[in-house]
């Protein structure tokens, strides 16, 4: 697989936000993706005659991991407080071909299954003293620094 037949396919599965944007309404659609991986099934066995679905998906998943590992080493490189010349520079020739790809992979907000509801029993640190801990969950109170 050379460089310009993968640039191809690239633009191609970007042409076709039904696979990677999840918040297009044909994401979910399952008829448009089915074409959107025929598409790129038919590049796909310009260079290998046995390719199937499986295998569109497959190179999906890999591009997007190597995008998304690139993106991680960016991220920590800058959270260290390295100066602008030492930020890392991803190394793959394809990262700004994949850069529509960059707010796709955003984590959920996450959610807890722990009751927040306040009935009133519960006592604040800053009232009783430092560890003061609530009654339902059979802990108590204590006051070591007093």
């Amino acid at each position: 697989m050379n460089r310009e037949f993968l640039e191809d396919w690239i633009r191609i599965y970007e042409s076709e936000p039904c696979l990677w944007e999840v918040k297009c309404k044909e994401y979910h659609d399952r008829v448009r993706k089915d074409a959107g991986y025929a598409r790129l099934l038919a590049k796909l066995k310009e260079v290998d005659t046995n390719a199937t679905k499986d295998a569109v998906i497959k190179k999906i998943n890999n591009l997007r991991s190597a995008y998304r590992k690139e993106i991680k080493k960016v991220k920590a490189s800058t959270k260290s407080g390295a100066a602008g010349d030492e930020i890392y520079k991803p190394k793959l020739w394809y990262f700004p071909l994949l850069s529509f790809l960059g707010d796709q992979d955003t984590p959920r907000a996450s959610r807890t299954n722990v009751d927040s509801s306040d009935d009133g029993d519960d006592k604040s640190a800053t009232e009783d003293g430092p560890h003061v801990v609530s009654p339902q969950m059979g802990l108590v109170k204590t006051n070591t620094f007093m």
